[in-house]
């Protein structure tokens, strides 16, 4: 894209960078999404004063934008313009950060005080009230908080469906035969790419930022094949309704290939997912604030660096995923039975990546005798996070009582 200033890049393709502390020393001072003179580092990304503007417009206001090509809208001075949701979208995966409301050129001390506040404040719809009385017989282990009113903050569900990732394609060749090790090394090569776009969203997410480094290494680490499962079920119940595994447009797994592919019952598995979001008709801002809560699923026994950021972040999304139910149900009976299933969705994934994780490290240490392909950014994962799950080092954090 025009003008765009790619971050730095190092030697660890899951390695984190901080963009505004970085982009702030470049001696161009150009706009990261229009390449305009840059004005100041407005909610965390050096950007122009239009550019401003129309940010503080989109946190703040209703608008759903929705692109009309195909999400790769060029965004320059001339044709910012032209498409909001293009606009908007390239300054979240610049490094988007909603707690740096400040521009830099107020101070540096202001600055970094504005950076370190939390990434939601009653402004951007994020509210804490009293508690309520769980309904009885509920096992439900979330902590007690209020039904929310039916409506849905519209600055955080747009942000989030403004970063999330485009369809992957798994560039396979159909002209191979669909043998066992070109099917699982075509899937390896895929979820690399899926990583990459991963880590990109994971970045953009309000919150997410505000922990330690280390903590956001941890949880993409943990959470990454839940991340890619969960996704997977999405896709292919919006695109078969749940009758088969849609990886990509171009590999899509019929009962034929999911034989072939030598983990039959857990794609068995994966499909009851999907053929679950179908029984619960699961609308895409529920999933949304679902996909965020796996991210946040998995975490070391001994907790995290940045343990009440991360459960400031986890409560909020918990919060918004029960007005994302308010705002489609009509009592509060509803609101509960909804509430309930979706979370025990959610912990049923822990029990299906479970048995994804120990097929794919048994796959990656046999990897040379089953001829399976396993590519460096996934190999650099599975090295640092098979010793910490086999040694039972990690923990879910499940809704439910078993």
């Amino acid at each position: 894209l025009q003008g765009y200033v790619p971050e730095k890049m190092s030697r660890s393709p899951m390695r984190l960078d901080r963009s505004c502390s970085s982009v702030t020393t470049t001696p161009s001072k150009v706009c990261l999404v229009c390449a305009d003179e840059a004005s100041g580092c407005h909610y965390g990304v050096l950007t122009c004063g239009s550019c401003k503007v129309f940010f503080k417009r989109a946190v703040e206001g209703q608008q759903n934008y929705l692109c009309a090509g195909r999400n790769d809208c060029i965004i320059d001075k001339i044709r910012r313009k032209n498409c909001p949701a293009c606009r908007l979208r390239k300054w979240l995966n610049a490094g988007m950060n909603l707690g740096a409301r400040k521009s830099k050129k107020l101070g540096k001390v202001k600055g970094l005080h504005e950076e370190q506040q939390p990434p939601h404040s009653p402004k951007e719809g994020i509210m804490f009230t009293a508690s309520l009385p769980e309904p009885s017989g509920s096992t439900t282990l979330v902590p007690h908080f209020s039904l929310m009113p039916p409506h849905v903050s519209p600055s955080l569900i747009t942000l989030l469906e403004a970063i999330e990732p485009e369809v992957v394609y798994a560039s396979y060749d159909s002209s191979q035969a669909d043998t066992t090790n070109y099917l699982l090394s075509s899937l390896n090569r895929l979820a690399e790419k899926q990583m990459v776009r991963i880590v990109k969203w994971a970045k953009g997410l309000p919150g997410f930022r505000t922990m330690a480094l280390d903590d956001q290494m941890t949880l993409l680490r943990y959470s990454w094949m839940c991340l890619m499962t969960f996704s997977l079920s999405w896709r292919s119940y919006k695109h078969t309704n749940g009758t088969m595994l849609y990886f990509a447009p171009d590999l899509v797994f019929n009962e034929q290939r999911m034989q072939r592919s030598a983990m039959y019952e857990l794609c068995q598995g994966m499909q009851s997912i999907s053929i679950e979001f179908v029984r619960l008709q699961l609308t895409q801002e529920e999933f949304l604030c679902m996909k965020v809560l796996l991210l946040l699923g998995t975490v070391p026994k001994d907790g995290l660096q940045s343990q009440a950021s991360f459960d400031e972040m986890r409560m909020n999304y918990i919060k918004e995923l029960r007005r994302v139910i308010a705002r489609n149900e009509n009592n509060t009976g509803q609101n509960w039975q909804r509430f309930y299933q979706l979370t025990k969705v959610l912990d049923c994934m822990h029990e299906l990546v479970g048995g994804l994780l120990q097929f794919c490290f048994y796959t990656f240490v046999e990897s040379k005798a089953l001829k399976i392909e396993f590519p460096d950014m996934l190999v650099e994962i599975i090295n640092d996070q098979l010793p910490e799950v086999t040694t039972g080092m990690t923990k879910s954090l499940l809704f439910h009582k078993k």
